[in-house]
Parts: C-alpha cells; sequence; structure tokens
C-alpha cells in the first residue's frame, strides 16, 4: 500500500506562514531560497526520514496562481506503473514523471474529483 509520506502548502507571503505554521503548531522551518521552505513538524534522521513512526514533513512553496492548493505527497516504489493504475482508475495525469535532482523522481495526478496528488519515487 502506498503511503502519504509529505505535503506542499503554498503561500504568497513566505515569511508570514513560516511564523504562522511556529506560532501555531511549534513547526520549524527552513528557507530553501526564496520560493521554498522545508516544514519540520518532527525531527528527522540523518537521511532526512522523521523519527516518529507515521509522521510526515513537508514544504511551502511560493504561490504562483490562486488555484494553487496544498498537496499531498504519496510514495511509490514506480510512478511509471503508478500512473498506468491512475489512468485505469480514472484518473489523469497532470505532470508526468520528473527528475527530481539527485532525490528521485516526482509526477502529480488528478484523481476523478479533480484533485491534485504528487506521486515521488525515491532513488534507488
Amino acid at each position: 500500500m502506498d503511503k502519504v509520506t509529505g505535503f506542499e502548502v503554498p503561500a504568497g507571503n513566505m515569511k508570514k506562514a513560516r511564523k504562522f505554521f511556529k506560532n501555531a503548531f511549534g513547526w520549524k522551518s527552513e528557507e530553501w531560497g526564496g520560493d521554498y521552505s522545508h516544514l519540520m513538524t518532527v525531527k528527522m534522521d540523518k537521511n532526512w526520514v522523521p523519527k516518529e513512526k507515521g509522521a510526515i514533513n513537508g514544504g511551502m512553496f511560493k504561490r504562483k496562481s490562486k488555484n494553487e492548493k496544498p498537496l499531498l505527497i504519496i510514495t511509490v516504489d514506480s510512478i511509471i506503473k503508478s500512473l498506468e493504475k491512475v489512468k485505469k482508475a480514472g484518473g489523469k495525469i497532470v505532470t508526468n514523471k520528473t527528475q527530481a535532482g539527485e532525490w528521485g523522481w516526482w509526477a502529480e495526478i488528478k484523481d476523478t474529483e479533480e484533485n491534485i496528488f504528487e506521486l515521488w519515487e525515491d532513488k534507488q
């Protein structure tokens, strides 16, 4: 079974949003350039894996349009195989498999209710 392993939140004002998540939930943030921040809901090990079982961390990106919504990230063994399953289940591919630096690959899909999710495949 594939699991939700992260999230991403759009923000118009990154500084204000980082302050909100810190004050409201105690989350720590680390700015990764002006357009992206890592949001930490729990401590991580040296491989960036949450130390608490079942917990996830996420990120915040600079909002480019009002249509952008929070995004759940689902880790899969194979994006290619998962995209085929999504199509057979009635979903659509929004963004095909795309390299994410040295870490792995991602793709975006749309479910039957027009919600967008990100698929993630770790580089082996």
